[in-house]
């Protein structure tokens, strides 16, 4: 029974469904959680973190002059005479600030307002004035200003603090305006001269600089004289409690825990005019984006990487959500990194919950199939579990080892097939092979083209037909020589999967080269019997059909003698290919005259003369007598055969460097340069005329018996005309 086709499939399907409706619910609580700032409670804690990370510069200008400890220890307990103000205003004004900022509440009289008023009077003095939300007596609001003689001699500003709903303060306001219809005022600080933007009456937050950061003097140093006029000269002076017990304090981001003084955080106002550091919201569009991107490029990259890769790109778009906040307030903008990270932490668990579920009812699917596959019987039966993982787990623990075996019985089926084997994918690249292959070709062959390797292993003649064939396999199989003289027949055939897939192929190679021999030796003796040996015969019965007058006995017998000389070349070929080689002392020119005088008779009925030259002072080669007799005798008659009427054959037998050479030079035609690089195969044979015929088997006897005693043959033409062989043989050590 086959799969169902297309499971995986069916799997990826099931996995971008799941995908899409992950990223579409993630990603409607992302946008839910902008627009709805349900993760503002955790983005102020983020604020206030990344606010102590990247504070604000302190500036140089402003001066607070501090209602503290040491003050209230030197001038009694608070409140005190408005004298005393007024004294300080005098000090102050003597040494020339840019302005003065008085952050005290003087709404009640008092006997010395008048001195006060006039001091006020000599400096440009702010007051603050505070609203009451909601106010006393049913009202939607009230205001409460200084004393009337005091707010007619200084400038006017609210000074209402804006606390968020976890009591810390983050934000402020350039003016206030407590109800529709009325006239907004402006913030204590701007209303002083301080340049910079503001955004309406909008809050916006505040960027802080350090707990006490500011410059700061004692109050009392200031009303005794002891700040010189030159630090006070040119700067903003904010005049405010800053002591323990007075309550004038709050939370704020970059207190650790702390409190800030109201004039302080005043001061910190100042400082985001004068530097235009206010904090800024950027538009819903991009806080959309900025909370959306980083849960998409999650469920982007769930496609590319593994789970464990997922959970650590997880990590790092947390921290690098953080770390860009923490950037954007740097540069004097805040973009909440809560959304971003509530779609961090919501896609990464929803997105695995949906894939493992996938998962396993892809995996029950199939091992449901598995289990009825004839080919794997899974039908061992387990004890029951409850549990759907538990169960699973067995399933395919058994799936698992079944296949395992299945795997072991293909491997070491493979492994014994006596012939190479070659297994690649579809790209063509070799991932298993058997031991056949590795010791025919080399160990290295997983990765390597196996198209490639084949063509390269063939003969240059063979690898367009291997091309060919591995393009199209359906011919059943061809036969290649290989570069190492071997013979294969390769056959391939195509891996295909339970669902009709194909998944690579297997190429077997099955080594005939004795099979190829053998065929080439039958070849071989049917051109003997149907040429060489068939002219000699037919020959005779011609020469035998005429008179008895006319027979040529001669001739006849020549006839005869090239059939026996032919068929004795033929078995000694035979032999030695069957035989050891099991030499002896044998004096070269000796044997090589011993040849000549062989063929005298035949060199004299046709006037040839063969003269023997010895120069080799009787050396010794180590030779199989006989078959190096019959080579010399071979060449020798070849040399008679070609020569003219009345000609010559010389043979030189001579010695260089450990050598023996023996030349044989007739003064025929020559050699046909066409048939020259091919004149010692067999039956490779040149025309001479009506008389002479070249057998073609006596040359590469002679070459085949050199070879065998380890020498060497050439041929050449030879100058004045005419052909010379030289055959070179190793002198006998031993003689």
């Amino acid at each position: 029974m086959k799969s169902e086709p297309g499971g995986s499939a069916g799997l990826r399907r099931r996995f971008r469904i799941e995908w899409a409706w992950v990223t579409a619910l993630a990603s409607a609580i992302i946008v839910a959680t902008v627009l709805g700032g349900w993760t503002r409670p955790a983005d102020d804690l983020l604020y206030d973190a990344a606010m102590r990370l990247a504070p604000a510069d302190a500036d140089s200008s402003l001066l607070i002059v501090a209602i503290d400890e040491p003050s209230l220890e030197a001038l009694g307990r608070w409140p005190w005479p408005r004298r005393l103000h007024a004294e300080l205003l005098d000090r102050l004004a003597e040494a020339r600030p840019r302005s003065i900022t008085l952050d005290l509440l003087l709404t009640e009289p008092a006997a010395d307002d008048p001195a006060l008023a006039a001091a006020m009077r000599a400096a440009p003095v702010g007051l603050p004035a505070q609203f009451l939300i909601p106010g006393r007596d049913g009202r939607a609001f009230e205001r409460i200003d200084p004393v009337p003689a005091l707010a007619r001699a200084a400038r006017i500003g609210h000074a209402n603090t804006l606390i968020d709903s976890d009591g810390t303060v983050r934000s402020a306001a350039s003016c206030f305006n407590p109800a529709p219809g009325i006239a907004p005022l402006q913030h204590l600080m701007r209303i002083q001269g301080t340049p910079g933007s503001g955004n309406g009456c909008a809050p916006q937050r505040l960027r802080f600089a350090p707990p006490e950061s500011f410059a700061t003097i004692s109050y009392v140093s200031v009303l005794r004289g002891e700040v010189p006029p030159a630090l006070i000269a040119g700067r903003r002076v904010l005049i405010g409690m800053t002591a323990q017990g007075l309550g004038d304090r709050y939370p704020v981001p970059v207190s650790d825990g702390g409190n800030m003084p109201g004039v302080e955080i005043n001061a910190n106002i100042a400082n985001a005019q004068l530097q235009d550091a206010w904090v800024h919201s950027p538009s819903l569009p991009v806080r959309l984006a900025a909370a959306l991107a980083p849960a998409w490029l999650l469920m982007i990259a769930f496609w590319r990487i593994r789970p464990r890769a997922g959970s650590l790109l997880a990590l790092a778009l947390m921290l690098a959500t953080l770390a860009i906040s923490t950037a954007a307030l740097a540069a004097h903008w805040w973009i909440a990194p809560g959304p971003a990270l509530l779609g961090l932490a919501l896609v990464y668990p929803l997105w695995g919950w949906r894939r493992l579920q996938a998962t396993s009812d892809y995996m029950g699917g199939e091992l449901a199939r598995l289990e009825q596959e004839e080919a794997l019987p899974l039908t061992r039966q387990d004890p029951i579990d409850t549990d759907h993982v538990t169960r699973q787990a067995r399933q395919l623990a058994r799936a698992i080892a079944q296949l395992r075996d299945l795997k072991r019985l293909v491997g070491d089926a493979l492994a014994g097939l006596p012939d190479p084997a070659l297994v690649s994918d579809l790209a063509g690249r070799i991932v298993l092979t058997n031991g056949a292959a590795r010791s025919a070709f080399g160990d290295e062959l997983e990765g390597v083209d196996a198209a490639a390797l084949l063509a390269d292993i063939g003969l240059p003649m063979a690898r367009q037909t291997i091309a060919a064939y591995l393009a199209s396999p359906a011919q059943g199989h061809i036969e290649f020589e290989a570069r190492d003289g071997r013979a294969f027949v390769l056959r391939r055939a195509a891996i295909i999967s339970a669902d009709g897939q194909p998944q690579g192929q297997i190429d077997y190679l099955t080594d005939i080269t004795a099979i190829a021999l053998a065929r080439r030796e039958r070849e071989r003796m049917l051109q003997l019997l149907s040429h060489d040996m068939r002219a000699p015969q037919a020959a005779i019965l011609a020469l035998l059909a005429q008179d008895d007058a006319g027979i040529d006995r001669a001739r006849i017998a020549r006839h005869a003698r090239q059939t026996l000389t032919l068929a004795d070349s033929f078995v000694d070929l035979a032999r030695m290919q069957e035989r050891g080689f099991d030499p002896e002392p044998v004096i070269a020119a000796d044997l090589a005259s011993e040849a000549a005088d062989s063929l005298w008779p035949i060199a004299q009925q046709r006037g040839v003369q063969i003269t023997v030259i010895d120069e080799s002072d009787c050396a010794f080669v180590a030779a199989e007598r006989e078959s190096l007799f019959r080579a010399f005798v071979n060449l020798i008659d070849n040399a008679v055969k070609y020569s003219p009427d009345q000609g010559e054959v010389k043979v030189r037998i001579d010695c260089a460097a450990d050598q023996v050479r023996l030349s044989v030079r007739d003064h025929g035609k020559g050699i046909d340069p066409a048939i020259l690089p091919r004149l010692f195969e067999r039956f490779a044979s040149d025309g001479a005329g009506d008389m002479v015929k070249g057998i073609g088997l006596g040359l590469n006897y002679v070459a085949a018996v050199v070879q065998r005693h380890g020498g060497t043959i050439t041929a050449q033409p030879a100058n004045g005309g005419g052909a010379e062989f030289i055959i070179t043989l190793p002198l006998d050590a031993s003689a």
